[in-house]
C-alpha cells in the first residue's frame, strides 16, 4: 500500500510538473506571437495585430488580424491559431496550426469554390531545442466571377525548417498553376513555379550562403485588344554563395528555353555571372550599410563600401559575365565580359593601372541592324517632337534606314566591329592602362563613338 501511495504521489508530481511546464511554454508562445506581430508590422501599410489569446494548460487559441492598407482601401484577413504546447504534441514543444480566413466581403463565387476550406493553412512545429518546421498549404480551386473574369488556382505547397539560432533554413515552395482572366479578355498564365533553398549564415557574419533555385515552366500574357502575346518557357535560375576562408564566391546561372514576343523570338537564352574573391568582411559591411535606416544621418559606426575599398581589393576580386548567349532566327548571339583587380597596393588604388577588363561579343548582322534601327528611330522621334514636326511613316523609315547605314559604316570604319560574313564581332581588352580594340591600340574616344552609335 505504501509503495502504491508513493507511486501515485510520484505520478501526480510528474503530471503537475508536466502541466506547469506546458503552461509556461504556452506563455512563451504568447510572448513570441506578440513580438512577431509587432516586428512584422511595417510602415508601408502592412500590420499584424493580436486580437485575442486564450491561454490554456496544454493548449491555447489565438486570433490575429493582418491588414494591407493602400491609399484607396484596406484589406483585412483574420487568422486563427490553434496551439498545442507541452510534452504531448508528438514529442515536440509546441504545434501551431494557423488558418487564414476569407474577408466577410469576399466574392460569393470564391467562397463557394473553396467549399469551407481555408485559403491558406500554416502549420508550425517547434522542438524543445528551438528548431522549427513549417508547412504552408493552399487548396486548388477554380471560379468564375460575375464581371466575366475568372481565376484558376492550382494550389500551393511549401515546407521549410529553421534552426533554433535562426541562422539556417532549408525548404521549397511549389505552385502548380495560376490562370487569371479579366473582363476585357486579357489573361495571364503561370505554370510549374518552384523555389528551393538551403542556406545558412556563417558564424560572425550577417549574409547567407548556400544554393537556391527558381523555376517556372511557363509565363504567358495575352492582351486581347491588340491581340499581342508574350510567352516565356522553362525559366531556370540557380544561385550559390560560398564562403572559402575569408573570401566569398558567388554565382548566378539563368536559362530560358524560349521567349516569344509580338515581333521577335529567341531560344536557349543563357546568362552566367560570377563574383569571385569578394572579401567576407567587406560584403558583411555592405549588407549592413544597405539595411541601414533611411532616417539615419550618421554612418560613423557603419562600414561604408568605398571607405573599406582596400579591404575588398586585397582579395583580388573579379566580376565576370562568363556567358550571355541566345539563339535568334538569324543565328546565335554571344557575349562575355570580365573586370578584375590586378594591382599590388590596394590602399593606393589606381583604376587606370590596377584594373583588367575584357569584352567579347558576336551577333548576327540582322540583329545589330535591328538594334540600330530601334535606336535611330527613337532619336528621330525625339528630335521631331522637340522641333514640333511630323513625318509620315514612309518618310520616317527612309530617314531611319539612312541613319542606320551611316552608323554601321562609322562602326566599321574606326574598327569598333569586324565583319565576319553573317555576323559582326568585337573584342575589347584593357590592361595596365592600355586599351585594345579588336587587337589594335585604341583611344577612349573611339569607345565613346562606339557607344554613341549604338
Amino acid at each position: 500500500m505504501k509503495k502504491l501511495t508513493i507511486g501515485v504521489l510520484s505520478a501526480g508530481a510528474l503530471a503537475v510538473a508536466a502541466l506547469s511546464t506546458s503552461y509556461f511554454v504556452g506563455g512563451k508562445i504568447q510572448q513570441a506571437l506578440e513580438q512577431t506581430a509587432e516586428s512584422w508590422s511595417t510602415e508601408d501599410g502592412f500590420t499584424v495585430r493580436v486580437l485575442e489569446y486564450q491561454r490554456g494548460i496544454t493548449g491555447s487559441h489565438a486570433k490575429t488580424l493582418w491588414s494591407f492598407a493602400s491609399e484607396e482601401d484596406t484589406y483585412d484577413i483574420t487568422v486563427t491559431h490553434d496551439i498545442v504546447h507541452g510534452p504531448w504534441p508528438l514529442g515536440h514543444a509546441a504545434k501551431v496550426v494557423s488558418l487564414f480566413q476569407l474577408p466577410d466581403d469576399s466574392e460569393p463565387s470564391l467562397v463557394e469554390a473553396l467549399q469551407n476550406r481555408a485559403p491558406l493553412e500554416w502549420t508550425t512545429t517547434a522542438s524543445w531545442s528551438g528548431k522549427t518546421s513549417h508547412q504552408l498549404f493552399s487548396p486548388n480551386f477554380a471560379t468564375n466571377f460575375e464581371d466575366g473574369s475568372s481565376l484558376t488556382w492550382g494550389g500551393l505547397k511549401a515546407e521549410w525548417t529553421l534552426s533554433a539560432e535562426r541562422n539556417a533554413a532549408k525548404g521549397f515552395v511549389r505552385m502548380p498553376v495560376l490562370r487569371v482572366k479579366v473582363e476585357e479578355g486579357n489573361r495571364m498564365d503561370v505554370e510549374d513555379a518552384e523555389v528551393t533553398f538551403d542556406a545558412r549564415i556563417p558564424e560572425g557574419f550577417n549574409f547567407w550562403e548556400g544554393p537556391s533555385t527558381f523555376k517556372i515552366g511557363l509565363v504567358s500574357a495575352l492582351e486581347s485588344e491588340s491581340d499581342t502575346q508574350f510567352k516565356l518557357q522553362q525559366l531556370h535560375i540557380s544561385s550559390t554563395t560560398t564562403l572559402q576562408d575569408k573570401l566569398v564566391q558567388m554565382g548566378l546561372d539563368t536559362r530560358i528555353a524560349k521567349v516569344e514576343m509580338p515581333e521577335y523570338s529567341v531560344q536557349n537564352l543563357a546568362f552566367d555571372m560570377r563574383f569571385n574573391n569578394i572579401d567576407a568582411r567587406w560584403l558583411d559591411g555592405l549588407m549592413l550599410w544597405m539595411q541601414r535606416s533611411p532616417e539615419a544621418e550618421s554612418t560613423e559606426n557603419i562600414p561604408l563600401p568605398l571607405r573599406d575599398l582596400p579591404e575588398l581589393l586585397a582579395g583580388k576580386p573579379e566580376i565576370a559575365i562568363t556567358r550571355f548567349g541566345l539563339e535568334t532566327p538569324d543565328g546565335p548571339a554571344e557575349m562575355s565580359a570580365r573586370v578584375a583587380y590586378a594591382g599590388q597596393q590596394p590602399e593606393m588604388f589606381n583604376p587606370v593601372s590596377d584594373l583588367q577588363a575584357q569584352l567579347n561579343a558576336s551577333l548576327p548582322k540582322s540583329v545589330l541592324i535591328q538594334l540600330l534601327d530601334a535606336r535611330v528611330r527613337s532619336d528621330y522621334l525625339a528630335l521631331l517632337e522637340q522641333l514640333g514636326k511630323e513625318l509620315d511613316e514612309q518618310e520616317l523609315q527612309a530617314a531611319v534606314d539612312d541613319g542606320v547605314s551611316k552608323r554601321l559604316k562609322s562602326l566599321l570604319s574606326f574598327g569598333a566591329i569586324q565583319d565576319r560574313g553573317e555576323k559582326f564581332t568585337t573584342e575589347l581588352e584593357f590592361e595596365q592602362g592600355e586599351l585594345k580594340l579588336n587587337g589594335q591600340p585604341a583611344e577612349l574616344q573611339n569607345l565613346l563613338r562606339m557607344g554613341g552609335a549604338i
